[in-house]
């Protein structure tokens, strides 16, 4: 019965109908599975997938997959040589060939004979999208890329705790230089929590690398297909990448993949070893270093030495150090000569003080009391003289006045009121009391009748006197004098006047002469001090 002819019941695969309660041995299984493909598939079969995990050891081995499932496939290199172009990774194609169970390894594999170009794989159009999207932002351009530290303290490594990519960049940093501490941060790498996973450490260790000391991270997985590896394709961690305030080395899969975490990141490893090797300094190298620099410091400190005495020695046996006297001749010559200047300066500023002082001692003696008392003395004499004068030119003209009020006074004279039995009392000094204010206690009084004088003197009336100042008495006389001049006086007022200012003089000159004993005792004494 051919194969095309077998009902349902008929197509279970032949010795398949042994009970359930005796088992197969491995090689029994493996034949069964091998026999039951065999029947249950054509010699060819097509089926249409996308290339991933493209591998090339003279023969091709690469996955043939599709949204939910994934077989091995084998492109020999017979057949290899009738294609038009070799299996390119996230190629979309349909295979021919047949399905081969190897029994040693138990892997069913679809031996390619042909492949059919159908178009881009769904990954590789995502990849290739976000590449171009990434690369308008900026995120590739190397001037955004930070510089890798020198000599870092501490590196975060972000991988699985479980891969052999950690172990291989433990080992490449314990090697190289075991003073760089190394930090693992736990992550998956594969699958859907990954991209967060990646992401959030990313985030965390920018955010407190100050705090934790942390001067670079390492982000590392090994090989895988691409979509074993796609979560570092993923925009949320490229974006965590780009804003990462620490440089990033990334290290993803084989030579032969680039994700896009590697092209945002600050610098790009081809191997987990080579990515360690980048950030933790070599301490052969930096020991070798080191000692070339201290040979090289010593050389330079020997040479700076050398050139240092030679000048020391040029400076003693020739230039100022050979005759020192040349260096102290000038300031010799240059001391004399601000000692002068000193001197001269000194001199200056006493005879300037002299001038000074001469000046102050004029001034101070126009104020001595010797000095004041003959202005004084001048001043009341200047006055007596003006007062006498004033006194005779007053009298001049009143004397005229007199002759013609005498006319007058003879045709109309007291004498006619006093023959009346009218009296008229004058002051000593001749002058007619109107009221008793005007007179005080001693005053002498001349009653006149009209047939003779009586005399008399003022009593019963208390007079209260107060010392007058040479002031006072200066003020009195120069009134005395202007009232006299501007003629406002009679006659009597006038010869009244001048009396009083004769003895205002007087008095003036009696305290003169008091001070001016004063003064000159002071002087005695000062002189004998």
């Amino acid at each position: 019965m051919s194969r095309k002819d077998r009902t349902p019941s008929d197509s279970r695969p032949r010795g398949l109908s042994n009970s359930a309660d005796k088992p197969y041995t491995v090689s029994q299984l493996s034949a069964k599975i091998e026999s039951a493909i065999k029947d249950s598939f054509p010699t060819k079969v097509r089926v249409i997938a996308e290339i991933s995990s493209v591998t090339n050891r003279t023969h091709y081995y690469f996955t043939l997959k599709d949204e939910k499932a994934t077989i091995s496939a084998v492109l020999f290199a017979s057949a290899a040589r009738k294609q038009s172009s070799p299996p390119e990774h996230g190629q979309k194609v349909i295979a021919t060939g047949k399905l081969e169970y190897y029994a040693p390894s138990g892997r069913l594999s679809l031996i390619v004979d042909k492949l059919e170009p159908v178009g881009v794989g769904d990954l590789e159009q995502r990849y290739k999208a976000l590449c171009n999207d990434l690369r308008a932002r900026g995120w590739f351009d190397p001037l955004s890329k930070q510089p890798l530290p020198i000599f870092p303290r501490s590196i975060a490594i972000i991988t699985s705790a479980t891969g052999a990519a950690l172990q291989d960049v433990l080992d490449t940093a314990a090697k190289r230089c075991p003073a760089v501490n190394m930090l693992i941060v736990d992550a998956r790498v594969q699958g859907e929590q990954a991209k967060g996973q990646i992401a959030n450490a990313i985030t965390k260790l920018s955010e407190q690398h100050t705090k934790l000391g942390i001067d670079a991270i390492i982000l590392t997985r090994g090989g895988g297909s691409l979509e074993d590896l796609w979560a570092f394709n993923e925009p949320i961690v490229a974006k965590a990448i780009h804003n990462c305030a620490i440089p990033i080395v990334a290290a993803i899969g084989h030579e032969t993949d680039t994700t896009i975490a590697e092209l945002v990141a600050d610098e790009r490893a081809a191997t987990p070893t080579q990515a360690a090797m980048k950030l933790v300094p070599d301490r052969t190298a930096l020991s070798e270093q080191l000692h070339a620099l201290t040979r090289r410091l010593s050389r330079e400190i020997s040479t700076q030495l050398t050139h240092e005495e030679s000048r020391l020695n040029r400076l003693v046996t020739s230039g100022p150090l050979a005759n020192p006297q040349r260096l102290i001749d000038p300031q010799s010559t240059r001391l004399d000569t601000l000692r002068t200047q000193i001197h001269s300066a000194i001199r200056h500023i006493q005879s300037a003080k002299t001038r000074q002082i001469d000046t102050l001692a004029i001034r101070l003696a126009k104020h001595q009391p010797a000095a004041v008392q003959a202005q004084r003395q001048e001043h009341i004499h200047a006055l007596h003289q003006r007062l006498a004068r004033s006194m005779h030119t007053r009298l001049r003209s009143m004397s005229a006045s007199l002759d013609a009020a005498q006319r007058e006074l003879n045709a109309i004279g007291p004498r006619q009121v006093l023959s009346r039995g009218y009296s008229l009392t004058t002051t000593k000094a001749g002058s007619v009391v109107r009221s008793t204010k005007d007179l005080k206690s001693g005053d002498s009084l001349t009653t006149h009748l009209s047939d003779g004088t009586v005399t008399s003197v003022v009593d019963g009336k208390n007079v209260t006197k107060r010392t007058k100042t040479k002031k006072d008495l200066v003020e009195q006389i120069e009134t005395l004098v202007e009232k006299i001049e501007s003629g406002e006086l009679g006659l009597e007022e006038s010869i009244k006047g001048y009396e009083e200012g004769t003895k205002l003089i007087k008095q003036a000159r009696a305290i003169l002469d008091q001070a001016k004993q004063r003064v000159e005792s002071l002087n005695l004494e000062e002189s004998s001090d």
